[in-house]
């Protein structure tokens, strides 16, 4: 009777992921039915099978979303105070929220419309301050480097020019990012002036090395008033942008 509850016991742990019995001492046999009662309990309740997948997941989230907010704390200053960085709305705005970004990214597109709606119900409340990001190779970054060159005629050129590029899908060559420069109101020539400045390249590399520190693999990755939401979860950024008005 000892035996076959030492067993249990043993199948138990087995299952649960629990240490058995330290006195509990099994020959190949005892091994070979423990086995085979896991065995029949698992073809008995697959579904253990697929909970313990989304627990294996949630946990992995949870470490995930843990390391990047340690990173958040650690990195204050270079998230919300480069000033470099464009920005659209007040600095005394009652939500801040950061945008890591690339202008050929597909996702950023979706998100772009939630920030542009955003834009326009709550104005001057909330604060976007836009990280350029670009992962998605020689375009991204040449889009990267024309949008802080345009930045720096000033926010009345750079935010329609912005949202042409986030806008914009298919190629992205040259030519046609000073086509949507100029539409934007964009002095082209002195925009191609400033984006050989070696300092718009530094500024890129900054941000990289921060999304790189905090963990970034992907864009568009958001933190709103220090809550972060990885992806176009327009959603997910939504409720938290109508908790972070109602505090």
């Amino acid at each position: 009777m000892y035996r076959f509850f030492a067993l249990i016991a043993a199948s138990i742990a087995l299952i649960s992921c629990q240490q058995p019995p330290a006195n509990a001492q099994f020959d190949e046999a005892d091994r070979e039915e423990i086995r085979e009662i896991v065995r029949e309990y698992i073809i008995e309740n697959p579904e253990i099978i697929e909970d313990a997948l989304i627990e294996l997941q949630r946990r992995a989230r949870d470490r995930e979303l843990n390391s990047f907010y340690t990173a958040i704390e650690a990195n204050q200053d270079a998230i919300y105070n480069d000033e470099r960085d464009p920005r659209l709305g007040p600095d005394n705005a009652q939500v801040t929220i950061v945008e890591f970004m690339d202008y050929k990214c597909g996702y950023c597109r979706v998100a772009g419309e939630w920030v542009d709606d955003v834009r326009e119900r709550y104005g001057d409340r909330v604060q976007f301050i836009f990280k350029e990001y670009p992962i998605l190779g020689p375009e991204s970054i040449e889009a990267a480097r024309a949008a802080l060159a345009a930045h720096r005629q000033g926010v009345e050129v750079y935010e329609p020019f912005h949202m042409a590029l986030v806008t914009a899908s298919g190629p992205l060559p040259g030519s046609r990012i000073d086509q949507l420069a100029e539409l934007a109101g964009v002095d082209v020539e002195q925009m191609r002036e400033d984006m050989s400045d070696p300092a718009i390249m530094s500024h890129i590399g900054d941000v990289r090395r921060l999304g790189q520190v905090m963990g970034v693999t992907g864009t568009p990755f958001f933190i709103l008033n220090g809550t972060v939401i990885p992806g176009a979860n327009t959603m997910g950024l939504e409720e938290a942008l109508q908790q972070a008005l109602a505090e």
